[in-house]
């Protein structure tokens, strides 16, 4: 698959739409460090974002074609983002992605995977494996897109999204 500049897209969470990110409207954030430390902490802070609606958070530690999001791409992430998290009132399914746990990682060079049985305490629809990558010594969420245009998750399956 190349990378190419994914959009936004939904993930369904019981009756709850909120936004996983993929790439075009995924962007570094207004962070002065983005990116994490490790894989666990990428994935972690990324799922912490989401639960505080802390779009620029989330975007921080996402990246495209191998470089963390900027410019437009990182506006429509953090707009994207706020839009979707805006209407996230599950208090619930707030509390849990505030709490989700990441427990590992399996690290090849500057590749890393965190498998969905590596991420505890998440609401129902956001388990789902998690590919990152290392840049300039940060990790990063790798998102991607197929051929056709049509974002995907890390791990290659659809992430779902507006549309219109």
């Amino acid at each position: 698959m190349s990378p190419v500049l994914p959009l936004l897209r939904t993930a369904r969470l019981g009756t709850v739409a909120v936004v996983a990110a993929g790439a075009v409207l995924v962007a570094g954030c207004g962070s002065p460090t983005p990116g994490a430390d490790s894989p666990r902490a990428a994935v972690t802070t990324f799922f912490h974002a989401l639960g505080d609606k802390d779009a620029d958070g989330a975007c921080a530690v996402v990246s495209t074609n191998g470089r963390p999001l900027e410019g437009v791409a990182l506006e429509q992430c953090t707009l994207g983002f706020q839009k979707v998290l805006g209407s996230l009132s599950d208090q619930q399914d707030i509390a849990a992605l505030k709490n989700a746990v990441v427990s590992g990682a399996s690290v090849n060079g500057n590749r890393a995977t965190v498998r969905q049985s590596q991420i505890t305490d998440l609401p129902e629809g956001f388990a789902t494996d998690i590919d990152l990558v290392q840049i300039d010594g940060r990790w990063y969420i790798d998102s991607k897109t197929d051929p056709t245009g049509d974002s995907t998750t890390s791990s290659g399956g659809p992430t779902g999204g507006p549309t219109g």
